[in-house]
C-alpha cells in the first residue's frame, strides 16, 4: 500500500487513510528514516566521531546521540509538514482532517531519503543536487495528492495549496538548515 502512495495511485491512500493501522505504519515511517538519517549523519561526520579518544564516546553515546537527533529531526519534519499542509488545506477552503494529513504526511516524507546527502552536510557534487531537487519534487506530488484525496480538492486546487505550503516550508527549512549543507 505505500508502495503505491509513493507511485501516486489514489486509491492507495484512501485505504491508507481507512486501515486501522495507518497510525502504527506512520510511525514505524519516522523511526525508519529518522535512523537512516541519522546513520547518514554519522557517515557524514566519521572523521570528526572518530577523533574522540574515549571509546565509549566514539563508538556508542556520540552514534547514538546522531541517531537520535535523526530520529527527532525526522518527527519534527513531519509534524510540520502535517501543521503546514493542514494550514495549506484550510486556507484554500478544505475541511482540514488534521488526523488524516498527519497519518499520511510522514509517507511524503520518503522522498526525502534522496536528499540525505544533502542535508547531512556530504559533499554536494551535481549528482547529490540532482537527488535533492528529484526528491523535493516526488515529495511535491505526493503532497498533492494527499490533499486531492483527503481534502477532495480539484487537481488546480492542490497543486496550489501544496505550492503555498512548500514555499513556506522552504523558507522555514532555509532558516534552520545547517550553514553549507547546500552550496
Amino acid at each position: 500500500m505505500i508502495g503505491k502512495m509513493i507511485t501516486l495511485h489514489s486509491p492507495a491512500f484512501q485505504a491508507f487513510i481507512r486501515a486501522p493501522k495507518s497510525a502504527v505504519y506512520t510511525r514505524l515511517i519516522v523511526i525508519m528514516l529518522g535512523i537512516v538519517y541519522g546513520l547518514s549523519g554519522i557517515a557524514a561526520n566519521a572523521a570528526f566521531i572518530a577523533s574522540f579518544e574515549s571509546a565509549m564516546l566514539r563508538n556508542a553515546l556520540v552514534p547514538l546521540i546522531f541517531i537520535l537527533f535523526g530520529l527527532f529531526s525526522v518527527w519534527l519534519t513531519r509534524l510540520g509538514l502535517a501543521v503546514l499542509l493542514w494550514a495549506g488545506a484550510k486556507g484554500f477552503g478544505g475541511p482540514g482532517k488534521i488526523s488524516e494529513l498527519n497519518r499520511t504526511a510522514g509517507v511524503a516524507l520518503i522522498p526525502g531519503i534522496m536528499a540525505l546527502p544533502a542535508l547531512t552536510g556530504m559533499s554536494a557534487g551535481l549528482l547529490i543536487t540532482i537527488a535533492l531537487i528529484i526528491g523535493v519534487i516526488w515529495m511535491y506530488f505526493i503532497c498533492v495528492k494527499i490533499h486531492e484525496v483527503t481534502q477532495g480538492f480539484a487537481p488546480w486546487k492542490a497543486y496550489g495549496s501544496v505550492f503555498a505550503v512548500f514555499i513556506f516550508f522552504a523558507s522555514i527549512f532555509y532558516i534552520i538548515m545547517p550553514q553549507g549543507a547546500i552550496n
